[in-house]
């Protein structure tokens, strides 16, 4: 099954809302509409699409990677499987016994979300709110939810894995990178599985040309190593101050 490539704004709205705490959880639409630059200046309508289709993709980004072939094939490795015996249909298998995971996660989340008071007990502020709510086309009423996920967590969990191994040609080379933007004195430690998408992402974000300094062919494992490895350097979420120890590693791997 192809997946269509989502669009310039729609991937540079969804790495504006992985800073705001997605997939998981997100201030409700008509704040993100309201607050975010790429939006405010948009038709209503046209700014909903955007915003309804960056969600989807944010969640798909999200499912692919936790569902990645390079991921499965490490969780099988560390469970003491034989490289031998890891082929295409195991993974997806090993990739569907984790779909509980991630229903029971999501579902936790809405729970936690429900038990939120209200953000604020004063009639004046509460009208305001609900005044914002209605002016960007929503319900009076508080949603039940805000995320990025469908209704439905288990099926969209199916449908991801199913567009990752029906074809048998897996993504190929997923990669860990450190790239540089407008400010070179910071880089972004992050994973993708297309980096000339995630490279055209940054360019929207940017008025500078992203400065790639190093690549590794990897999983999202190998991220999170180096995320732990460089904690004392990072400076929020995936962004770290260029340290002498990490301008070091850049060079040790050749390829910077």
């Amino acid at each position: 099954m192809e997946v269509p490539e989502p669009s310039e704004a729609v991937e540079a709205l969804s790495e504006t809302l992985e800073h705001l705490g997605a997939p998981d959880f997100l201030p409700e639409d008509w704040i993100i509409l309201c607050d975010t630059d790429d939006l405010r200046d948009l038709p209503r309508t046209a700014a909903k699409k955007v915003l309804e289709k960056a969600k989807k993709e944010t969640a798909r980004r999200c499912l692919w990677n936790r569902f990645d072939p390079s991921e499965m094939e490490q969780e099988l490795s560390d469970n003491g499987i034989d490289d031998t015996e890891i082929d295409d249909r195991r993974l997806k298998q090993h990739a569907m016994s984790l779909i509980d995971d991630v229903v029971s996660m999501v579902q936790s989340l809405r729970e936690r979300h429900a038990k939120i008071p209200p953000a604020s007990s004063q009639s004046r502020a509460h009208a305001k709110t609900v005044a914002a709510r209605l002016q960007y086309g929503y319900p009076a009423e508080r949603p039940a939810r805000s995320d990025c996920f469908d209704n439905d967590v288990r099926r969209q969990c199916r449908r991801v894995i199913n567009e990752i191994y029906s074809t048998g040609k897996v993504l190929p080379a997923p990669l860990v990178y450190l790239i540089s933007t407008d400010n070179p004195e910071f880089v972004k430690i992050g994973f993708t599985t297309c980096l000339e998408r995630r490279l055209s992402s940054l360019r929207t974000a940017s008025h500078v040309e992203p400065t790639v300094h190093l690549t590794i062919q990897g999983p999202p494992s190998l991220e999170r190593e180096l995320h732990t490895r460089f904690a004392a350097s990072r400076h929020h979420r995936e962004w770290f101050r260029l340290t002498d120890d990490i301008r070091t590693f850049i060079a040790s791997q050749g390829n910077g």
